[in-house]
This record gives C-alpha cells, structure tokens and sequence, in this order.
C-alpha cells in the first residue's frame, strides 16, 4: 500500500513540474531545484562510490585521509 502512496506521489510531482498542474511558480522552481539538487547529490555518490572501488580493486587504502 505504501507502494502505491509513493507512486501517487511521483505522478503528482511530475505533473507539476510539467506544468500539467496550475501551482504558484516559486513552488514549481523550489521542485525543479530540489530535482536538480537530488541528481547533483547522486552523480556525486556515484562518484565516490567509483573512487573507492577503483581503490579498492587496486589494493590502496580505502580511506587514507581519516584518522583512525
């Protein structure tokens, strides 16, 4: 059921930010940046998450910057 509350959700928000649904303009931006925010935040944990693989098949120190 939660399942289909989250996809209720998605089809809401896209057809916000489509313009399908009349809303106030600052809140379509504000979605359009959290979008935006949301994908920079995820290239980058891809990012890392490729470094430390990288690092890892090599056999470097996976985290040689922390103090431990």
């Amino acid at each position: 059921m939660a399942l289909v509350w989250i996809i209720d959700i998605v089809v809401i928000l896209v057809k916000i930010l489509g313009g399908r649904i009349r809303v106030n303009p600052v809140l379509r931006f504000g979605l359009w940046l959290a979008v935006l925010a949301g994908a920079a935040a995820g290239v980058l944990l891809l990012g890392i998450l490729l470094v430390l693989l990288q690092r890892g098949l090599t056999g470097q120190d996976l985290l040689p910057l922390l103090p431990l």
